[in-house]
Formats: C-alpha cells, sequence, structure tokens
C-alpha cells in the first residue's frame, strides 16, 4: 500500500468513527442563510494571552468555502498552531517520522483477517466493501489489516466515493497557511498515543465494531451518509448544531460504538487537553487551536471542562 493511503488513514480515522456513530442523529434542517459563513471560532483572553479555537472536519468536498476574514485575520495574528497532532504539510517527511508505527497499529500479518472471521461475515464483508465503493487493491488489503481499520476504511469509502478529500480536510489546510506565515506547529498528542488510541481494543473488542458494521442495513448507511454530509457541511458553514447532535449520540452508545470507549475517545482526551489550553492561558502570547470539531461541543466537550477551571470561550 502507498504511503500516501497510510497517511490518508491517519488522518480519516477520527472523521470515520464519527460517521459509524451517526446512525442515530436526526437529519439537519438546512440553515436559514444558505450563504457560507466560515467555521465556528471562539476566543479565549486574559491579560497577556489570545487563544483562538475553532473545530477542524478531516475531509471536505473541493468546492465547500469553509474560510472567513476572521479565521484569517486569527491565524494571522497567532504565532503558533495547535492541532491534535504535530503534522507536517511535507507528506513523505510525515511518513518518514509516523510510517513505522501505521504499520504496527494497522497491520497484522501473522493473523489474517480470513482467520477471524466466518464464511458469512467474510461474504458481508465483501458485500460492504463493494457498497462502500473502495478498490479492488484496498479490499484485498484487507486480509492483512487488524479490525479497526477494515472498520474505519469501510466507514470512509462511501465519504471519498462522494468526493470528500482528506487533502481538503481545515487542519491540513490550516497547517499550509501557518507552515506558509512561519508558525509553529504543535500537537496535543503524539502519533503514537493517537494510534495506540485508535488501536488500543482488544481483538475481540475490534471484532464486535467490524461486526456491528458489516451487520447494518443498507438502508441506514445510505441515510448515515447522507446525515454525515449535511452534518460536516453545517459545521463548515458555521452551523454546530448538527455535530453537536452526533457527540450526544455517540455518549448514549448510538450505533456503531460496539467495541470503542467514549471516555477514552473523547472525554479522557477533551480533560487532557482543557490543562494543556489552561497551561497555556497560563503564558503569553496568541495562539490558534484547531481541534475535531466533536471535541468542542456535546456531552464533557473541551469547552465545559474549561468552564470548570474557570476559564470560558467567547464565540468569535
Amino acid at each position: 500500500m502507498h504511503h500516501t493511503r497510510y497517511s490518508r488513514g491517519l488522518k480519516q480515522a477520527a472523521a470515520a468513527l464519527a460517521l459509524l456513530a451517526m446512525a442515530s442523529c436526526s437529519k439537519p434542517e438546512p440553515a436559514a442563510d444558505a450563504s457560507p459563513k466560515g467555521l465556528p471560532m471562539w476566543v479565549i483572553k486574559d491579560a497577556d494571552s489570545t487563544i483562538y479555537l475553532t473545530g477542524t472536519v478531516h475531509m471536505l468536498p473541493p468546492d465547500l468555502d469553509w474560510k472567513s476574514a476572521k479565521l484569517e485575520t486569527a491565524l494571522k495574528d497567532a504565532d503558533e498552531l495547535w492541532l491534535e497532532l504535530p503534522m507536517k504539510s511535507d507528506q513523505v517527511e510525515m511518513m518518514r517520522d509516523v510510517g513505522p508505527i501505521m504499520m504496527r497499529r494497522m497491520f497484522s500479518f501473522n493473523r489474517p483477517l480470513s482467520s477471524l472471521l466466518t464464511d458469512e461475515e467474510e461474504q458481508q464483508l465483501a458485500a460492504a466493501a463493494e457498497r462502500a465503493k473502495l478498490p479492488p487493491q484496498t479490499v484485498k488489503g484487507f486480509e492483512n489489516m487488524k479490525p479497526w481499520a477494515v472498520t474505519m476504511m469501510l466507514g470512509i469509502g462511501p465519504l471519498v466515493a462522494s468526493g470528500y478529500d482528506p487533502a481538503e480536510g481545515v487542519d491540513l489546510n490550516l497547517l499550509k497557511m501557518a507552515e506558509d506565515q512561519g508558525d509553529a506547529v504543535k500537537g496535543f498528542e503524539t502519533f503514537e498515543q493517537q494510534m495506540d488510541l485508535l488501536a488500543g481494543g482488544t481483538e475481540e473488542e475490534q471484532l464486535a465494531g467490524l461486526r456491528a458494521a458489516l451487520a447494518a442495513p443498507p438502508a441506514a448507511m445510505e441515510e448515515l451518509q447522507k446525515q454525515s454530509e449535511a452534518a460536516y457541511e453545517a459545521w463548515a458553514k458555521g452551523d454546530p448544531k448538527p455535530i453537536e447532535e452526533l457527540m450526544t449520540s455517540m455518549a448514549a452508545g448510538g450505533p456503531g460504538m460496539e467495541g470503542m470507549s467514549i471516555e477514552a475517545m473523547l472525554y479522557n482526551r477533551n480533560e487532557d487537553w482543557a490543562g494543556q489550553i489552561e497551561k497555556l492561558l497560563a503564558g503569553e502570547g496568541v495562539s490558534f487551536i484547531a481541534v475535531g470539531a466533536g471535541h468542542l461541543v456535546g456531552p464533557k466537550n473541551v469547552q465545559e471542562r474549561l468552564k470548570l477551571r474557570g476559564i470560558e470561550a467567547e464565540r468569535y
């Protein structure tokens, strides 16, 4: 598998997990004003620090305009960009750093996937891969992938087929903008920490998630794709409500959460990031933070964890 596919897998993982959990979300109503408003943004200030905060969507269609004058002004004002991971826009350089980690976490050459599935489940997998419009080379590679990685690929397949592109994701584009103006790029987590989180379940827990995805009715998955696209595009235009509904569904253990821990995936990380933001605010200067949109709204989100520390972000 080409190194860019590894890179895409990592950047799409959070979006894929959210996609799998969206089945019970209501379809968002269109906003009264359909014109693009830009990403939802917040700001935190004290006497000597300013922190801008926004949520990212890891993959988007190329024709969706999520930028705004206020976002560009805030990023220009900042001298450092904080992402979930300390990413680099140079994919070759980034893969030199993270490729070996991804290989260890995503692939298992001594435990072929077919040895873990029944004949019926293998047939279900082939059908699910066809519905997800995954390329034959990707499907062939399933045999040496761990179950969690296969589930991820099934989740993102429909979005990729409908034109969603990781290269158009908010985080990657903010990264390029920050690099162009010479800003430092930092991360709340390391690549190894995030990969350990995604691949941290036992084999049986990973298989439970895969089996749940295989058992999902095709009609439900088609509706799920529509809801996913509507939620991501609503966020890009300034409406946080559909993503907030998604996170509430995940907290309630919605479909797709089998084998996953909401505490590990969201709550623990939100608490950790809030602590890091508190330390950042104790310093001085201007920072721009961009993390997955689902970490900023919904139950126990980063902003709520900050409020418990006496820190309140205002809509920007």
